[in-house]
């Protein structure tokens, strides 16, 4: 199954050249804040490809995974549930940064990625290991949809076909054009800076926060568009989802002072390996349950984990360092327990 991953690193020095993946940004920078630069987004990492190519040819391959391993993780989606009204809170891990919240007749989903592959060139990377628990034919009708950044992991072109105009694309500053140039309508693409609100409907409201991460699509493109996390206030039900993000402890206790506490935050626990490479923007299970702290969680929801092999820690470690650190902290594990993927959680 597994295409040489040093081969596969070369071929990829090749093609990238002649990726298409991104528009330009349209984004419009402001002098006057921190995080808007000349022509592109202040970021903690510059997004070199060569230095990703270095660590990929310094560091060994990830061990194996045994698929019977892999059967722990997973569950059948409860789909006459998913279809049913959401009286109370209710989420579903659909797979990776993928999951779908559902209160009070509301259905959105975070970053989806339906398909088998995190990028543009299939050969290139490894299939899932783990398939999506719905479908697009599965889901119940979505209202809207919230893209965290556009690395191919969490906004997947394929995906984006797919649900197109039938949702409305919350986005950060900058992504708007992408979406256009795949024929989603103006009026379904929302585009926002950090702290900015939106008012969906009478009852929902969508804020655009920080997060300690970049961006990059093609070769040409690096931190022209914009990363973040989201804050969705449904009838008083809060809810955080952080995308991807290395650890601020000021940045996240400041969305907590600000936007908290949250009933429900949505986290990632891997992709951090190896930490000298991946620690600025990619937080590892210890950290996680900072951040599950600062931004005054109830209760969190692991995701980022048991779908792709895109950094070097075994694929189902995150769970067993997350456990750990939650005892270390003295915590309930209750309060940040891994879900299964297909498994829906009822908020009380």
């Amino acid at each position: 199954m597994l295409f040489n991953r040093k081969i596969r690193t070369t071929a990829l020095l090749c093609l990238v050249l002649f990726a298409s993946a991104c528009s330009s940004s349209t984004a419009v920078f402001d002098p006057s804040k921190v995080h808007h630069g000349d022509g592109k987004f202040i970021s903690i990492k510059d997004g070199s490809f060569l230095s990703w190519l270095s660590m990929r040819w310094r560091e060994a391959s990830p061990p194996e995974i045994d698929p019977e391993e892999l059967k722990t993780i997973v569950s059948e989606a409860d789909l006459a549930l998913i279809e049913s009204p959401a009286e109370l809170p209710r989420v579903t891990w659909i797979g990776h940064a993928t999951v779908l919240v559902q209160y009070q007749g509301i259905n959105f989903l975070t970053d989806p990625h339906l398909t088998q592959r995190p990028f543009a060139f299939d050969f290139l990377v490894d299939e899932r290991y783990t398939q999506p628990a719905l479908s697009y034919e599965q889901l119940p009708d979505i209202d809207f949809i919230v893209i965290s950044h556009n690395h191919y992991d969490h906004l997947d072109h394929r995906t984006v076909d797919l649900l197109g105009n039938s949702v409305t694309w919350f986005v950060p500053l900058g992504l708007k054009s992408w979406f256009l140039d795949r024929d989603i309508k103006p009026e379904n693409v929302i585009e926002l800076d950090w702290w900015d609100e939106y008012r969906f409907n009478d009852k929902v409201n969508i804020t655009f926060a920080p997060s300690q991460h970049w961006s990059k699509r093609a070769p040409w493109d690096t931190n022209q568009s914009f990363w973040g996390s989201w804050a969705v206030n449904i009838g008083g039900f809060k809810s955080w989802f952080a995308g991807d993000t290395g650890y601020d402890q000021a940045m996240f206790r400041e969305i907590g002072d600000k936007l908290g506490p949250f009933r429900l935050a949505i986290i990632p626990i891997g992709g951090y390996a190896p930490r000298y490479f991946m620690s600025a923007t990619h937080i590892d299970p210890a950290e996680a349950v900072e951040v599950h702290i600062d931004v005054k969680s109830q209760q969190s929801i692991p995701m980022h984990w048991g779908t792709f092999q895109l950094t070097h820690e075994p694929l189902l470690e995150p769970p067993a360092l997350l456990r750990r650190a939650l005892d270390d902290k003295g915590i309930e594990q209750s309060e940040f327990a891994p879900a299964k993927i297909g498994q829906s959680l009822i908020l009380e």
